[in-house]
């Protein structure tokens, strides 16, 4: 069984039951205390109110009675009664002026405290009633006789009933001053009507409950819509009466506390539903994308997948940022198998289909050919014209193939200027054709070099599977490249199969071991080299003469004269074989001028002379990289230094000029003067050698001048004998080098 696995969906709902619980717990312990303490406050509050509003409903009454006995006690008819009081006359002034007040029962009690006069209202009871009335009477005055009360105004227990009274006192003026003539007692009683009356608008009903106990506690509630208020009666000596009680309508205060306790706990959990649905969508929305999106990058990253993947089943910003990261990861795909410069596959790519082709080929035996293609003296072009002249010669030759090519083929940029070609189920005699045609159309391109266009050509080298014993891509490769620099070998702008090859088996001397037969063949390769490229200098020379027919020979005949001035200086003969060396070479970065420049039938421009002035270093550039020529390259580089600094290329003067630059100068000058020219006629031999001696010093080396001047008197006329061309250059590096 496998680990346990918590999914983001898992917590959320681990975290839902936990906010849940933590909003359960909080309403238990915090927030239904809090509300029942805020309801329990909120009672209390409401039943003073209403304890106070009765109170104060009973207050006003008690005033207003009181105002009103005050009124009757000034009346002439009550005074008069006072005087000679009778019960009938009193019944008859109550009856006439308290009944239409809502008076139920008065009496008169005369300044000892007798009760002169009583009378009660329609509930009284007729003559029965009065007189226990007159009963109770006499015993409540006697008793505020007694406690020597002084309150005009209170309640008082009259049988079995409960009555609120006001007394209002009588005073007569005489000699001695106003004196008490007795009390004017009013009362009315409070039964279930009057205290209805009084709470109106307070309660739900204020009744007075006849309790010797009083109330057992001042507040009970009565279900949920009802509070009942009690608290204590009593009259006007301090004794208990019972109590007041009435309802109170308290269910909006209940629904309120529980609708508080309802709302803050919605709000609580519509929160926390919130935040988990903010969490949610987060996740679902953003987190969740990103987190399938890193363990795509992560499993892309270990090899598993692909980089279409990564925008399966995403939304939103995620889904754009896995698009662009599928974009990035193509333009960076295509930039691992693409050359950068010319669009072509590179040869890590070529080699990676190479191989997928090759071996599908040899499991299924269907033909298969590779071309490789070297562009012919692309250093001379890319010296001339710079690095930009290079890259824009390599783009039109990657058009040229691309152009040639078949939908099926795959070009590709091996380095430098060498370029291949991958062509799946092709023969070599098909192979052939496709590289002839890109050889053809390599010809017929052009890059301009500072203005002038130049044609380049291609050698070209084709293997296929049949070609030879081939047990792997690299061997078919480098077959191929043993074809193309057959082609270099054979002059070049051609197309060689590898099947045509012949020579040494290399093979076989690979697996045999012998050091020795490795040394002579290391040995004989670099011979077979440094023929090749004798062979391909002699061929410029012989190439550079055939398109400026005023240069033929030339460098023949600076050869001739620069060995004459060494010799008439007495210099060593190895130096004089490098001095021939140099001479041959001296012109070689002329191959990289125009037609336009060389073949000019009028003075050079500023910028053509420019241009021509790059000649020599497109010399060095030529011929360095051979070890067997570095003590020549240096006449080749400076031979058109002034001995006085002003100079070409890098204006050194004097002794820094290399000797050998120096001789090949003046035998270069001196055949340029008595040579013709497109732009002007040669000079005659004398005037040539008087423009030598009077460029001596400035020019020229002294040195060197006097010792030509030498030579040329004493050879005369023979000095322009043609020179000897059964010499070759082979045969003096062999002298040189041997």
């Amino acid at each position: 069984m496998g680990r346990l696995k918590l999914t983001s969906p898992g917590l959320l709902l681990i975290l839902a039951i936990a906010l849940a619980g933590g909003i359960f717990l909080l309403d238990v312990f915090y927030l239904r205390p809090y509300v029942d303490g805020h309801e329990e406050s909120a009672f209390k509050e409401q039943a003073a109110r209403a304890e106070q509003a009765a109170s104060q409903g009973l207050r006003l009454e008690q005033a207003n009675l009181l105002t009103a006995a005050r009124a009757w006690s000034q009346s002439p008819p009550v005074r008069a009664l006072l005087k000679g009081p009778s019960q009938k006359t009193f019944a008859d002034f109550c009856r006439q002026t308290l009944e239409l007040s809502m008076v139920d029962a008065a009496w008169l009690v005369d300044e000892s405290g007798n009760v002169v006069g009583v009378w009660h209202g329609e509930r009284g009871g007729g003559e029965k009633g009065i007189e226990s009335l007159r009963q109770q009477v006499v015993t409540v005055v006697q008793a505020v006789r007694d406690a020597n009360s002084v309150e005009p105004v209170g309640l008082l227990r009259l049988d079995n009933s409960v009555a609120m009274f006001a007394r209002q006192p009588f005073h007569f003026s005489n000699r001695d001053g106003a004196k008490p003539a007795g009390f004017l007692w009013v009362c009315r009683m409070l039964d279930v009507n009057e205290l209805t009356r009084i709470s109106s608008g307070i309660a739900q009903g204020l009744i007075l409950v006849s309790s010797p106990t009083g109330p057992p506690q001042r507040r009970w509630l009565s279900g949920e819509e009802t509070l009942v208020v009690a608290w204590p009666a009593k009259d006007i000596l301090g004794r208990q009466l019972g109590y007041f009680r009435c309802a109170l309508s308290v269910g909006h205060i209940h629904r309120q506390t529980v609708a508080s306790r309802r709302m803050v706990l919605i709000i609580l959990s519509l929160s926390v539903g919130l935040v988990l649905l903010v969490i949610l969508g987060t996740h679902i929305l953003i987190a969740g994308p990103v987190v399938r999106l890193l363990r795509r990058l992560q499993d892309l990253e270990r090899g598993d997948g692909s980089a279409e993947e990564l925008g399966r089943n995403l939304h939103g910003e995620p889904l754009v940022l896995a698009r662009r990261l599928e974009s990035a990861f193509d333009r960076l795909a295509t930039m691992s198998r693409t050359d950068p410069l010319t669009g072509l596959s590179n040869r890590r790519y070529f080699e990676e289909v190479l191989e997928c082709f090759y071996h599908q080929a040899r499991r299924y035996n269907r033909p298969l050919s590779v071309i490789l293609m070297d562009v012919d003296f692309f250093k001379a072009v890319n010296d001339a014209g710079g690095h930009p002249a290079g890259d824009e010669l390599l783009k039109n030759v990657a058009g040229a193939i691309e152009n040639a090519c078949r939908k099926a083929d795959l070009p590709g940029r091996f380095g430098g200027d060498e370029f291949a070609i991958l062509l799946p189920e092709t023969s070599a005699a098909d192979a052939g054709a496709v590289a002839e045609r890109i050889r053809a159309a390599v010809a017929a391109s052009a890059v301009q070099v500072k203005g002038t266009h130049v044609n380049v050509t291609a050698s070209v080298g084709v293997a296929d599977l049949n070609s030879g014993e081939i047990d792997s891509p690299s061997a078919m490769v480098d077959l191929a490249d043993r074809a193309l620099y057959t082609a270099k070998e054979l002059g070049r702008n051609r197309v060689v199969q590898a099947h045509e090859l012949t020579g040494v088996d290399w093979k076989s001397d690979a697996q045999s071991g012998n050091a020795d037969a490795m040394c002579r063949k290391l040995a004989g390769l670099d011979t077979q080299f440094k023929d090749l490229f004798i062979r391909a200098i002699e061929e410029i020379v012989e190439t550079l003469e055939r398109r400026d027919p005023f240069m033929a020979d030339h460098a023949r005949k600076v050869r001739r004269y620069a060995e004459l001035i060494a010799q008439e200086m007495g210099l060593p003969e190895r130096l004089i074989q490098r001095l021939r060396v140099a001479a041959m070479l001296h012109d070689i970065g002329m191959v990289a001028m125009p037609d336009s420049i060389l073949l000019c039938k009028e003075k050079l421009s500023a910028e053509q002379l420019e241009v021509m002035r790059r000649h020599p270093l497109i010399g060095v550039r030529m011929l360095e990289g051979m070890e067997f020529l570095e003590q020549e390259i240096p006449a080749v580089r400076y031979h058109h230094e002034r001995y006085d600094g002003k100079g070409y290329p890098e204006g050194i003067a004097g002794a820094t000029i290399p000797l050998t630059a120096r001789v090949l100068q003046v035998a270069d000058s001196f055949d340029a003067m008595i040579s013709p020219r497109a732009f002007r006629d040669p000079k005659p031999r004398d005037e040539a050698l008087d423009e030598l001696h009077r460029g001596a010093g400035s020019q020229f080396d002294p040195a060197v001048v006097e010792a030509f001047q030498a030579v040329a008197e004493r050879l005369g006329e023979d000095l322009l004998r043609l020179p000897d061309t059964s010499r070759s250059l082979a045969s003096d590096l062999a002298t040189v080098k041997g």
